[in-house]
């Protein structure tokens, strides 16, 4: 992540910008790239982009939309709302965390898991994102910041061959 679209997040956050409008609005550019490339293109005049962006975009981010495309920081837009996200999630103090997993865990050990990170961490609250991957074999590993907890089968695997290894 960008330092310019930490920057521009942290705008938008001072700004009041609500969750929802950002989430609304990444919604609709993952499902409509056009919009990020027509208002990314320079052969497109700034007065038909800022009319776009008028009846594209909720009122309060309208204004931060139009001053990216007047400096050419547009294309940064995906990224400045992920890095808005964290941003937001750390004043309001909850933990971003990644799940990559086989299967999907129940009701009850996403709850026993997300009680686990609240008292390891001391947060109020966490947001799991959800990553399937199926070289895992089993089980389950957390990712959070730069710590990493593995409770997967392959790496139990490479655990056990790395204490064979070594004797």
């Amino acid at each position: 992540m960008t330092q310019t679209a930490i920057n521009y997040a942290r705008v938008l956050y001072e700004l009041s910008v609500s969750p929802e409008s950002i989430r609304e609005a990444e919604k609709m550019i993952k499902e409509t790239p056009q919009i990020l490339y027509t208002l990314e293109s320079p052969v497109v005049p700034l007065s038909q982009k800022e009319k776009a962006i008028q009846r594209i975009f909720a009122k309060d981010l309208e204004n931060f939309v139009c001053v990216l495309c007047r400096y050419g920081h547009v294309e940064l837009l995906p990224e400045i709302f992920r890095a808005y996200q964290e941003y937001y999630n750390e004043q309001k103090h909850i933990l971003n965390a990644a799940l990559y997993y086989v299967v999907l865990p129940s009701e009850t050990q996403l709850e026993g898991i997300k009680a686990f990170l609240r008292k390891q961490y001391g947060t109020e609250d966490v947001e799991l994102k959800f990553i399937e991957d199926k070289s895992l074999v089993g089980g389950f590993v957390l990712r959070i910041k730069d710590q990493e907890f593995d409770y997967s089968l392959k790496g139990r695997i490479n655990a056990l061959q790395q204490k064979l290894i070594w004797r």
